[in-house]
């Protein structure tokens, strides 16, 4: 944005850590300004408005409503549990607000098909935050595949697991603790909703809609999937694997192998500085890309992008991809069998 445009005002419906974690990167961004705080708890709003210096607070029941009707808010970002994120997306796009919506984007591909089909009737911009396609490491690392630097891409090992701080001795709950957000049916948690989706979404960035799914895994005892491996297979052969998990600290890396080479995306790979490149019979080059804070201001630049630009989805993280993903956690729940109390039959 020019010094003569008006920064976007973000207004935000939940105070959870993602909302502040965004919060302190965009608070930091030329041309984007936070404007606004919505919970139903009048302290937990206070709180978010006075750390960030927010003018505007909207708290108590309807708080979402007032938020999305608000009319010093260009943009919305809904960052509540996963098994809100149907209603307060639609909410604010029946509000005339273009939606930042944070991943999972909705608990199934059903609602999520409901979700686009209501932007895209009211001409509204609508994206998942699914952070991590944004670094400039992964902008780099698909112009380096595309231009073949490494063959023909064929397969990719992705994996992103930890272990849930309330999980207790022996995978149980602690204190018999259902609550927690990450191991509660009841708020659409488990391991690959969480950070699965994060392997998944960038072998569909890299291949597309796969043509089969196939998931292996256990439901612990707070009954949502918490060790899990899902195998991906593709139309032209190629073949993807994504390990995710609650009971374990896994390595956390991604690996693209290609007919004549490799690029390997160290720990953390979902937010990275830097990424390995192996092209047969030449030394590895190792290509770095620091930035400020966690690196949330990426994805929130290509929402400026979109909206200066009049442009309903990104071409980084469009819709059709969001869909895809989704169908593919529906599948690998399925296998599992595991669904949330929500959902219909």
């Amino acid at each position: 944005m020019t010094s003569t445009q008006r920064p976007l005002r973000w207004g935000i419906i939940g105070c959870g850590s993602i909302a502040a974690r965004l919060g302190e990167d965009v608070s930091r961004l030329p041309g984007h300004k936070l404007q606004a705080i919505a919970s139903r708890d009048a302290g937990k709003a206070a709180r978010f408005a006075t750390r960030f210096g927010l003018p505007r607070t909207h708290a108590g029941p309807n708080a979402y409503a007032a938020l999305a009707s608000d009319p010093e808010v260009d943009l919305v970002y809904v960052a509540t549990p996963h098994n809100f994120h149907k209603e307060h997306t639609l909410l604010a796009l029946a509000a005339g607000k273009p939606v930042l919506c944070e991943k999972p984007f909705t608990v199934n591909a059903r609602e999520a098909e409901v979700v686009v089909s209501a932007a895209r009737e009211s001409g509204l911009f609508l994206m998942e935050a699914v952070w991590s396609r944004f670094f400039p490491v992964w902008r780099e690392v698909c112009r380096r595949l595309v231009a073949g630097e490494i063959g023909e891409p064929r397969m990719i090992y992705s994996d992103f697991g930890f272990r849930a701080g309330n999980l207790g001795s022996s995978h149980r709950l602690a204190d018999g603790d259902r609550d927690g957000r990450l191991l509660s049916t009841k708020l659409a948690g488990g391991a690959l909703m969480d950070v699965g989706i994060y392997p998944i979404s960038i072998a569909q960035m890299i291949f597309g809609e796969p043509v089969q799914a196939q998931a292996v895994g256990i439901l612990g005892d707070s009954g949502v999937d918490e060790n899990v491996g899902v195998v991906l297979a593709y139309e032209e052969g190629q073949v993807a694997t994504a390990t995710t998990s609650l009971q374990v600290n896994t390595p956390s890396t991604t690996t693209i192998l290609g007919t004549s080479g490799r690029v390997e995306v160290p720990t953390q790979w979902w937010r990275p500085k830097e990424f390995v490149l192996h092209r047969d019979g030449a030394e590895p080059e190792r290509f770095e890309f620091p930035h400020e804070g966690e690196g949330f201001q990426f994805e929130a630049m290509e929402v400026a992008s979109c909206l200066r630009e009049g442009r309903k989805e990104s071409s980084v993280m469009p819709l059709k991809d969001t869909l895809s993903v989704m169908r593919v956690l529906d599948t690998a729940r399925r296998q599992l069998g595991l669904k949330f109390p929500m959902e219909d039959d």
